[in-house]
């Protein structure tokens, strides 16, 4: 009698952990299936951070959810080109105003003159490879803070303030990186 119970607790225990795998495998499977500009859905966590998010802007809930989807989406991008160095791809990504300011050797010897090291921007790829991509490398970003409804900031909430790692333009409804310029 005593066997049998125990053969029953292991077969019920054996049970569990194959369908707990097996719902596991089904998630991974689903989370590895990334396809380029396919959204994903991932709302708010709290009315905490749709609160922080949206203040002082008029967004709904689906508007917010789908901007930020559409956002970390493109940071999920920009990771793979950056771990790539694919200026290329990346300038793909960049608002155009963005790319004339950065692409003016006078603006780039400015923020030269800021860098820690002795590095001197040459041109916009420079920009690109030491400091764009050092800056945001390896960073997590996990809420955007509207500014306008066509302007976001990409952030890493700390718990007396906000990193900035992003700011994205809305143009003719597509999310552009927007690269701030240089302030005097």
């Amino acid at each position: 009698m005593l066997s049998k119970l125990f053969f029953s607790i292991i077969s019920i225990f054996f049970l569990f952990n194959v369908v707990s795998c097996n719902s596991t495998k089904t998630e991974v499977k689903q989370q590895e299936k990334f396809i380029p500009g396919e959204k994903t859905e991932q709302p708010a966590k709290t009315d905490d951070e749709f609160n922080r998010s949206t203040q002082g802007v008029q967004i709904t809930r689906a508007e917010f959810n789908a901007d930020k989807n559409e956002i970390l989406q493109i940071i999920k991008e920009l990771s793979i080109i950056m771990s790539d160095y694919d200026f290329n791809s990346w300038m793909k990504y960049i608002d155009p105003e963005s790319l004339r300011y950065w692409s003016n050797p006078r603006n780039l010897l400015n923020a030269s003159k800021r860098l820690p090291s002795k590095t001197r921007l040459s041109n916009l790829n420079d920009y690109f490879r030491y400091v764009f991509v050092p800056s945001r490398k390896g960073r997590s970003v996990e809420e955007i803070r509207y500014i306008s409804r066509d302007s976001v900031k990409a952030v890493q909430p700390m718990q007396d303030r906000d990193i900035v790692y992003y700011n994205f333009v809305r143009i003719n409804g597509k999310w552009m990186v927007n690269i701030p310029e240089l302030q005097n």
